[in-house]
């Protein structure tokens, strides 16, 4: 009788000693943590650095950025905003208007495509599927010239529909890639429930598979409007007429051939980030809840 209760504190013992190691294991080295800390200080530096960088030069005069390019100096020209700001809204007001309708366009064609492929299924869906995948692979370089040959054809050249096709053309394939994950992840009851109330394939779509892939949606949404917003190529080689022209290229109004004015121009970058940092503000909760869930989906 007396060696249970020997042989329980034994196997107790034993696993208080297991559970201790095991917290000690999984304990990270003071070192380590030193190291870690340290290159994520070093990496967090040259993120934010250009940025203030760039703020501190759009207070500055071209004379004050030759002479002190890294440092604050004074007096503080604030002046440079309000002649950026002069220059640069009418651009910035059409890149609203050419971001509004490619995310409008690509989402709408990407939610749709990637419900038909991931909720239903018919003869050639996984041929369509991989087809679509392929382009993937296609650098967009290559397609730059042919392009362009196509919208001189239908005559979209100075026009924002020049930009907004190949947008919305280029934005849904990685879109469906995304969506149709998520839709073939989707519980089938909640269809099923759905078909014997008798509802449509669009109430489907618009009351059960719409609302449950909102922060995927979200993800792909800034995504795309960051890389349109910013996008300096394709809007040069589209658009010559500056009523027409999108902030970035716009933005060179202030370099001219014999000099650059740096402090209306550091200004004019600053300005037109602006609007990204807010609808980061605004959609950071649904982006990083998105970005969560597509690491289990993916």
């Amino acid at each position: 009788m007396s060696l249970w209760p020997a042989k329980a504190a034994d196997v107790e013992a034993a696993g208080i000693s297991i559970r201790t190691k095991t917290r000690e294991a999984a304990e990270i080295h003071p070192h380590v943590k030193w190291l870690v800390h340290t290159g994520l200080i070093i990496l967090a530096f040259l993120e934010f650095y250009p940025m203030i960088l760039a703020l501190l030069m759009s207070f500055k005069t071209n004379t004050q950025y030759f002479l002190h390019p890294y440092s604050l100096t004074f007096p503080l020209h604030v002046s440079n905003y309000v002649e950026a700001f002069a220059v640069i809204w009418r651009y910035m007001l059409n890149s609203v208007a050419v971001v509004s309708m490619s995310l409008v366009g690509t989402l709408t064609v990407s939610t749709l495509g990637g419900f038909v492929l991931g909720r239903y299924r018919f003869p050639g869906r996984e041929v369509l599927y991989y087809m679509l995948i392929a382009l993937m692979m296609v650098p967009g370089v290559l397609t730059m010239v042919p392009q362009f040959v196509l919208i001189s054809h239908f005559h979209m050249v100075n026009t924002w529909w020049g930009l907004v096709f190949p947008y919305i053309a280029g934005g849904e394939i990685f879109s469906i890639f995304l969506l149709r994950q998520f839709m073939m992840g989707l519980s089938q009851e909640l269809f099923d429930a759905a078909q014997v109330d008798g509802a449509s394939m669009w109430q489907e779509f618009w009351n059960i598979a719409l609302p449950s892939v909102r922060p995927i949606i979200a993800v792909i949404a800034v995504n795309h409007i960051v890389g349109w917003w910013n996008d300096l190529i394709w809007p040069s080689i589209v658009l010559t007429n500056p009523k027409w022209m999108t902030l970035m290229p716009g933005l060179y109004s202030f370099t001219g051939q014999y000099e650059t004015n740096i402090g209306p121009l550091m200004a004019g970058y600053v300005i037109g980030s602006i609007p990204l940092v807010i609808l980061f503000l605004f959609t950071s909760r649904m982006f990083v809840e998105g970005m969560n869930s597509g690491a289990f989906k993916l």
